[in-house]
């Protein structure tokens, strides 16, 4: 019986050649909330350009997508349900707080929140897939 050669495998790559997310981060940013009326939902703002609270420079860019946010503890009867970056304004992002049947403070402390970093095509509008390229041409 004949050497049939080394056992050869071929395995078709069919990874996107452009990678959407450039980044994620987890960074740790310290905020002091302010109390949240009974029973409602607030948005408040954050980072060096937050209108609610004033905090560090963040390095959070319009565009950045917030993934998640751990707060550094719980507080009975206060969630966050929400998150997001502004649009339009570096080193701001908002977070979102609901009461239940009384005035609360959400917790004050080091929040860690993870971020995303979208590559960004001719437009900073996210969404906007008609901006990206039709055809993308790679080297062989």
């Amino acid at each position: 019986m004949a050497n049939p050669g080394p056992a050869t495998q071929v395995t078709v790559n069919t990874e996107s050649p452009r990678s959407f997310a450039q980044f994620i981060q987890t960074i740790a940013v310290s905020i002091t909330p302010t109390s949240i009326a009974t029973a409602t939902t607030t948005e408040q703002s954050f980072g060096a350009n937050g209108v609610t609270q004033a905090t560090a420079t963040t390095g959070i860019l319009p565009g950045d997508v917030i993934l998640n946010v751990n707060p550094p503890s719980l507080v009975a009867g206060v969630g966050l349900v929400g998150f997001r970056v502004d649009t339009s304004v570096s080193d701001k992002f908002y977070l979102q707080w609901v009461t239940t049947t009384t005035t609360l403070t959400p917790p004050v402390g080091t929040y860690l929140i993870t971020v995303a970093r979208i590559i960004q095509s001719v437009t900073t509008t996210p969404g906007t897939f008609s901006t990206l390229p039709s055809a993308i041409v790679t080297a062989s």
